[in-house]
């Protein structure tokens, strides 16, 4: 890198302020609305929530509000410092703890055996490099999940990242850009996306930040192997927020898992 490029960020550093109103927060909002249909047909065995990956927290006010006691976990400062500032508006924030932890590490950072209900979604799990790290994230949860506790988390599928995730977006509001640029590396199964964002307005100019993102892809088998191997039973896969079966043009699967009694 010469000395004239914006050096990048960590993931979400810079991004983490522009990240709900950049639209990311409709994510949450569904997701909270399919939970509901999940619960229904996957029964939680109490109210204790662990949101993974939680971000700015907008899930885990959402659930709060549903009468959960939440826990939210990230390991980005950011995102939590987001996170933060939400509660301090909320009616609901008695009843959210947020935690900064790396989910493949969760051992000590929250207590063991103690929430009915483990969630992480936004396809935060294909940021996983490689496969021990994904079977770590499914030993921390079920770690973390009380007996008969339920598991749900979603991923982009292998079909979505190579074929889906198109090579350039952008996205333009006030106050805000973004620059989606994208590349697919089929020997190692990852999705490179470098996001630059541009924050400001016309009188006063914009600061430019720049982030690299990268995703890679599990195969539906070696999902269910790693969720069983960790102890939680998978009950369910569904084709993204519908009740159907996944199929081979799937963007993202749901997974919801159950941990023994």
């Amino acid at each position: 890198m010469s000395s004239t490029e914006t050096p990048l960020a960590p993931p979400y550093e810079r991004y983490a302020p522009s990240y709900d109103a950049s639209g990311q927060v409709r994510f949450a909002l569904l997701v909270h609305i399919y939970l509901r249909e999940l619960l229904a047909r996957h029964p939680a065995p109490g109210r204790r929530a662990l949101d993974l990956a939680c971000g700015t927290g907008t899930l885990a006010l959402l659930l709060a509000d549903d009468g959960w006691k939440v826990t939210g976990v990230d390991w980005s400062p950011a995102m939590l410092a987001q996170a933060v500032a939400k509660l301090h508006g909320s009616g609901a924030a008695s009843e959210v703890t947020l935690v900064r932890a790396d989910m493949r590490r969760l051992h000590g950072a929250v207590p063991a055996a103690a929430f009915d209900l483990a969630t992480c979604t936004y396809d935060s799990l294909n940021y996983m490099p490689d496969e021990a790290d994904l079977a770590a994230c499914f030993d921390g949860a079920a770690a973390a999940l009380a007996p008969g506790g339920l598991y749900v988390a979603d991923m982009n599928t292998h079909h979505f990242l190579e074929y889906e995730w198109g090579e350039c977006a952008v996205r333009e509001q006030d106050g805000y850009v973004q620059i989606e640029r994208s590349a697919f590396d089929p020997a190692m199964a990852t999705n490179t996306m470098l996001l630059t964002g541009f924050v400001g307005d016309d009188d006063a100019g914009y600061e430019r930040f720049d982030e690299l993102h990268v995703e890679r892809a599990y195969s539906p088998e070696l999902v269910a192997s790693l969720l069983e191997s960790a102890g939680l039973r998978v009950e369910a896969n569904y084709d993204s927020f519908t009740l159907s079966p996944p199929g081979p043009r799937t963007q993202r699967i749901f997974w919801v898992a159950r941990k023994g009694a």
